[in-house]
C-alpha cells in the first residue's frame, strides 16, 4: 500500500508513530476513519465505506416471501 516508501516515511507523511503504523498495517491495530482517509490521499486511492443491512430490507422480505410462495406452488403442481 505504501508503495516504495519505509514505514518510517510513511508514517511520518500519516503523522503517526512508526510502531502505530506497523500495528495498523500488520493488522494488529484498526485505523480510524481519519487514518484511512489520510492513507487514501498518500495513496492517490479512494476510500470506500459499505453499510451491508444485517436484516433484509422490507421489499427483499416480500420477495423472500413470493418465492417460498412460488416454491409451494411448484411441489403441489406434482402432487
Amino acid at each position: 500500500m505504501r508503495g516504495t516508501k519505509s514505514k518510517e516515511k510513511f508514517s511520518q507523511e500519516l503523522e503517526m508513530s512508526r510502531s502505530n503504523y506497523s500495528r495498523i498495517e500488520s493488522g494488529k491495530s484498526d485505523p480510524t476513519i481519519k487514518t484511512l482517509e489520510q492513507i487514501a490521499k498518500l495513496t492517490n486511492s479512494t476510500l470506500v465505506v459499505d453499510l451491508i443491512p444485517n436484516e433484509p430490507t422490507e421489499p427483499e422480505s416480500e420477495q423472500v416471501t413470493l418465492d417460498l410462495e412460488m416454491e409451494e406452488e411448484k411441489s403441489n403442481d406434482f402432487v
